[in-house]
């Protein structure tokens, strides 16, 4: 398996991504934190100050996106030199990318618009089809919505409201809203 170093447009390609709540703000709360103000980030930090989300904490993307953006990481492809700073980039036979290193600087490429960044992307050849894990999970879940017992437990269960679990593979239009302009963005023009 080897990798070439690829020009991609990530406002245009759709990835599947392995996160949680304590790895994406925006899946514990239902916004990504770059739509947020500067106020209202820093608000959010200092209510949830004694509280550790990791990567899903309210400030990982907002300080990561400043850092990537300070050093122009998207437009400048000496960074996937390095195997500490590269994003290793897997594209599967359903369309979408998975990946070994990256997701987040991805993500928040995408959150940005940022029409063009580089990553290192995995040369496959096979000859066998091999989606992502998101699309063989919701493959294997159609198999068991099909089977007749599992049918009646669904019909019966809509009598008790269950809340809907966050899968932890998804594909990241089905979970997350992509706006044309952030605050993010605007506020760091203001700063430079």
């Amino acid at each position: 398996m080897g990798y070439d170093l690829k020009q991609i447009n990530p406002t245009k390609c759709q990835f599947s991504f392995r996160l949680g709540k304590f790895d994406c703000y925006a899946l514990r709360k239902g916004v990504c934190s770059l739509y947020l103000s500067e106020e209202e980030a820093e608000h959010i930090r200092k209510e949830e100050n004694n509280i550790h989300f990791h990567d899903g904490d309210v400030m990982h993307c907002r300080n990561l996106a400043k850092s990537l953006l300070d050093v122009n990481y998207f437009e400048n492809p000496s960074f996937q030199e390095d195997s500490g700073f590269s994003i290793i980039m897997h594209p599967k036979d359903c369309g979408h990318f998975a990946f070994t290193d990256g997701q987040h600087r991805t993500c928040i490429a995408k959150h940005l618009n940022i029409d063009s960044m580089y990553v290192q992307m995995e040369i496959h050849e096979r000859d066998y089809s091999l989606n992502c894990r998101a699309c063989h999970q919701k493959k294997e879940q159609e198999i068991e919505d099909r089977k007749l017992k599992n049918r009646i437990i669904s019909k019966l269960s809509f009598i008790k409201k269950k809340e809907k679990k966050i899968p932890s593979d998804f594909i990241d239009e089905e979970r997350m809203s992509f706006k044309k302009e952030t605050l993010f963005i605007k506020e760091i023009e203001e700063i430079r």
